[in-house]
């Protein structure tokens, strides 16, 4: 998995196609945004099935977090033949949301992920149940840090049945 991530950021042109192909129209997403104060934990879950491969997934992830924060529709969502979108995810987007001081694509172990993963959670009062729940997904969890910061942690993962993106920040 570790190679496969690395392969897109060392080839922005495969990564700009790779997100440009996605359709999101097709896919389904489940998203969780706790936060408590200035501390936030976002998660993006995605059914691992829809997929052919760990860079397919990740673009996925990203193309999705990308509509989600900038506020776009996908129902607008450019062809995967519009070179100006590919150039514009390529030369901008990208860059924008993984900046190479940043990037930090390292695997985590999984005990020290689940560690994290509950501790953070329990720090923005993320309820109980939920949780648990969040948890059952990540049965045979493998994960990497992709970016990390002093007040920022960014970590993909597949578990069993789920790709998944898991972000922890101090935000103002």
């Amino acid at each position: 998995m570790k190679k496969e991530i690395h392969e897109l950021f060392d080839d922005l042109n495969l990564f700009a196609e790779q997100i440009a192909n996605v359709s999101m129209t097709n896919l389904l997403f489940d998203v969780y945004e706790f936060k408590e104060n200035a501390m936030q934990v976002n998660l993006i879950f995605t059914e691992k099935g829809k997929f052919n491969n760990v860079q397919t997934a990740f673009s996925a992830l990203f193309k999705k977090e990308l509509f989600d924060v900038e506020e776009w529709d996908i129902n607008d969502e450019p062809r995967p033949s519009d070179e100006e979108w590919k150039t514009a995810l390529k030369n901008v987007w990208i860059n924008t949301y993984y900046p190479s001081a940043s990037i930090c694509i390292e695997t985590i172990k999984k005990d020290d992920f689940i560690r994290r993963f509950k501790n953070d959670l329990v720090a923005v009062n993320a309820p109980k149940t939920a949780i648990r729940e969040l948890l059952k997904r990540l049965e045979h969890v493998e994960t990497i840090q992709v970016k990390k910061g002093y007040i920022y942690d960014y970590i993909f993962g597949q578990s069993e049945n789920h790709y998944f993106l898991f972000e922890w920040g101090i935000y103002n």
